[in-house]
């Protein structure tokens, strides 16, 4: 007998609350980046991605003064520890710089990787 198909999960909607969504669109602007300093929600990698999309409409939608090239990343650290960081990569250039700013911003220690020279065959 064949199985009955389960039905699809659907994802809870996480609602971010304007203030925090106009509290990171400034940050955006002026230092051009957020983490979870600024907002400790963003602990949540779900929460984190949704504030990304919640800040992305703002400035689609609800700002006609600013364009910002806005892009989320995770990033690991000495530890184990992941943290989110949301940028405007017209302040921040470069994922590197990014991973700096979350570094800096939280005290995080980057791990650098040690050179391989290992042969390959």
């Amino acid at each position: 007998m064949a199985e009955t198909p389960k039905d699809e999960e659907i994802a809870p909607t996480i609602e971010i609350p304007t203030a925090d969504v106009e509290k990171a669109a400034e940050l955006i602007l002026t230092p051009g980046f957020v983490t979870k300093k600024d907002l400790p929600k963003m602990k949540d990698l779900a929460w984190a991605t949704a504030l990304s999309k919640a800040v992305t409409k703002h400035f689609l939608e609800n700002d006609d003064d600013h364009d910002p090239y806005v892009y989320f990343e995770q990033f690991d650290f000495a530890g184990g520890d992941i943290d989110s960081i949301l940028f405007n990569m017209d302040v921040v250039p470069t994922r590197e710089a990014a991973l700096q700013d979350l570094a800096d911003a939280l005290g995080e220690k980057i791990v650098v990787p040690k050179d391989n020279d290992q042969e390959t065959y």
